[in-house]
């Protein structure tokens, strides 16, 4: 069987780390906003809103949300998305061979190589995801403050996640998705969402293709997307 990886799930885990990292650290979490089963995620958005709003808004806090490892998983009630007050990450400094910041730096590992799986090593966004990592890897983050290795951490991530979005939505038969192919193509599957699409169009980037999936769409994916916008 060949090898898949579950990007949704390793990222949900490094939310979950840096969220340890923060709790063990001594930092009092701001609000905790469980999910709920067969929740709307738009609802679930607004009482996170909401509890922010109440606690100095989301300027003033860092959020993070994950389901938990050894639960149901992603779409369950089993998780939550928490907030930690930014001012008082920034005024925790992490101490040396701190574990709780190992581990969250090895959860951001583990997330890279699902996505160096999909994308292959040469990827620019994924080289660049690594290279910002591999500043903090030798000292596991020591000395910097929690807020700063916390967005570290989830922002090295968005970009290599956008190109493996467009390198999906090419290995659907037809080509790109309905939201990126040309007028007449977009007609022509009007209605036709195959079981691996959303009703939107768009394959969720983190439910990985196998490596025979991936590996021929990540070249060309970009290029032929902006042939259909165009």
């Amino acid at each position: 069987m060949a090898e898949t990886v579950n990007l949704k799930k390793s990222y949900s885990a490094l939310n979950e780390k840096i969220a340890k990292l923060y709790d063990e650290s001594g930092v009092r979490r701001s609000f905790t906003v469980p999910y709920v089963e067969g929740q709307p995620m738009a609802d679930h958005v607004a009482a996170v809103g909401q509890a922010a709003q109440q606690n100095g808004g989301l300027t003033a806090n860092l959020v993070t949300s994950a389901h938990h490892s050894e639960g149901k998983g992603w779409g369950s009630g089993d998780g939550h998305t928490v907030g930690h007050p930014a001012e008082k990450l920034r005024q925790t400094i992490i101490p040396k061979d701190d574990e709780r910041a190992k581990a969250a730096i090895d959860a951001a590992q583990k997330h890279i190589n699902g996505l160096k799986f999909l994308l292959g090593d040469d990827e620019p966004t994924v080289q660049t995801a690594q290279g910002q990592l591999n500043l903090v890897k030798p000292t596991s983050g020591a000395g910097m403050n929690l807020f700063d290795l916390g967005v570290l951490l989830i922002n090295i991530m968005h970009t290599p996640t956008q190109a493996v979005a467009r390198a999906h939505s090419g290995t659907k038969p037809g080509g790109h998705s309905p939201n990126r192919r040309a007028p007449v193509q977009e007609e022509a599957s009007s209605g036709q969402e195959t079981p691996e699409t959303t009703p939107g169009g768009e394959r969720a980037p983190s439910e990985a293709p196998t490596a025979d999936q991936a590996a021929p769409a990540a070249p060309g994916a970009p290029a032929a997307s902006e042939q259909a916008q165009g």
